[in-house]
């Protein structure tokens, strides 16, 4: 039997392990050959730009693929957002935003594809368990991003200011703002480095001061800051215009201080709503009809203010319901909306309470709110019903028109119901329970016009 040294074991072992490491070696460099041949002039495979694919594709298509999304992401508007106000840029435009697709397209093809052969092997790896993503290096003019960053604080920022009384008016204190630019500038840095809309609406982050005397301090003194009742309504599908026109009519009215048997006419503090006071074109019904008109959207006002009355118990002493109830005026149940029409309706209210109150109206998160705050110490558990409402079909009036196909039919008016329903205000106090009638109401219907041949 032949017996082997220590040593010569120790060499044969070291022998092994060279063998062992050559081959894993060769492995390497052929699995890294095979790998480069089925993908040569290509980028690896589960590689993207930006959250789009671009992997097993060469240069010339990775471009035309990105070539869309960088435009995308150079000229889609961005919108820097603050309370209810929206400023909006473009990237190209104020930024002078740009990304080089032929030096990003570089870069793709270079994953897995830098360093030594040990990295190379080691990132090829890492790609082929979890797909990588490289975000497209958006390039701008640093000074421009610093410009708009001022330029927004200039708009946003404001001194805290205390509430303080003006005639008939509380003028509610309001918090400071200071815009955080450096943060903003980040967060606008950000956004152009992504392909995602939902990144391209930015908060504007601030820092708020508080005022020193607030309005709720002011209602102390005033010896008014109980909430009697408050009231909200939905802006949603609202355009711009009648936007606008129910935050001016909330402004006359915010704020407003009514003496205790004094009566509140909303036309009297609002105006005729017309051009010349400064409200714009949107939806009013005239005639019978949902028409464009000066002052669409006070009634939204009216109707709110009237629902936070009647929440608070005060007397109404007039209220008109709209002629049609459609979506329109939809922003309260029916049988509870006030229609004002300077000169022919109104809505008037009485103070019935022993000590003045006061009104606000303020627009928030796409809600138009009114509150009432007065002195109601033993203030009354108040609910809004309606009963007996009966639906009025609507009639579908044929036209005839030779210029249509045959049997080819055109709705040019969509029909409405109407509706007649009575309102109550139910009064509970303790075991007491009083019901009022507050209103009987109908609304015509629109018949629904059909043209056909």
């Amino acid at each position: 039997m032949k017996y082997c040294s220590k040593k010569e074991k120790n060499q044969i072992n070291l022998r092994k392990i060279f063998i062992i490491l050559l081959l894993i070696i060769t492995l390497i460099i052929l699995g890294e050959g095979i790998d480069l041949f089925l993908y040569r002039n290509k980028i690896f495979p589960k590689i993207s730009a930006s959250g789009v694919l671009v992997g097993g594709l060469n240069k010339e298509e990775a471009k035309q693929v990105l070539q869309p999304v960088i435009s995308k992401i150079i000229n889609s508007p961005r919108f820097l957002v603050f309370e209810e106000e929206s400023f909006e840029f473009i990237p190209a435009d104020d930024l002078e935003a740009n990304i080089d697709l032929s030096k990003e397209v570089d870069r793709l093809y270079l994953i897995a594809r830098s360093g030594n052969i040990f990295k190379r092997i080691k990132d090829r790896l890492a790609v082929q368990r979890s797909s990588y993503n490289l975000n497209l290096k958006v390039e701008f003019d640093n000074q421009k991003l610093k410009d708009l960053a001022k330029k927004i604080g200039n708009m946003v920022e404001r001194a805290p200011q205390n509430a303080y009384l003006e005639g008939n008016y509380i003028r509610e204190s309001q918090e400071g703002i200071e815009v955080n630019l450096e943060e903003l500038e980040k967060e606008i840095i950000t956004s152009l480095n992504s392909c995602d809309e939902k990144d391209y609406h930015l908060n504007i982050p601030v820092t708020v001061i508080l005022s020193q005397y607030n309005t709720k301090d002011l209602l102390k003194e005033l010896d008014i800051s109980q909430e009697l009742s408050i009231y909200s309504t939905s802006l949603k599908n609202r355009d711009g215009n009648t936007i606008y026109n129910i935050k001016l009519a909330s402004e006359k009215i915010n704020g407003r201080i009514i003496k205790a048997g004094e009566v509140f006419s909303f036309n009297q503090i609002v105006g005729p709503a017309e051009k010349e006071d400064g409200f714009k074109e949107g939806t009013i019904i005239a005639n019978g009809k949902f028409v464009n008109g000066y002052g669409g959207g006070v009634c939204q006002v009216s109707s709110t203010l009237y629902n936070t009355v009647l929440l608070a118990n005060l007397s109404i002493i007039e209220r008109h319901n709209h002629s049609i109830y459609g979506e329109a005026t939809a922003y309260v149940p029916v049988g509870r909306d006030a229609a004002v029409f300077y000169g022919f309706k109104d809505l008037k209210f009485k103070n019935n309470l022993s000590k003045k109150i006061a009104i606000f109206a303020r627009i928030s998160d796409g809600m138009l709110t009114v509150s009432i705050y007065g002195y109601y110490p033993d203030k009354p558990e108040i609910e809004i019903v309606s009963k007996d409402k009966k639906i009025i079909d609507y009639q579908i009036i044929r036209e005839k028109d030779a210029g249509l196909n045959k049997s080819q039919e055109i709705t040019i008016q969509e029909g409405i119901p109407g509706y007649k329903i009575k309102t109550y205000r139910i009064i509970k106090k303790g075991e007491e329970e009083k019901i009022e009638l507050l209103s009987e109401d109908t609304y015509n219907y629109i018949p629904m016009i059909i043209k056909e041949n």
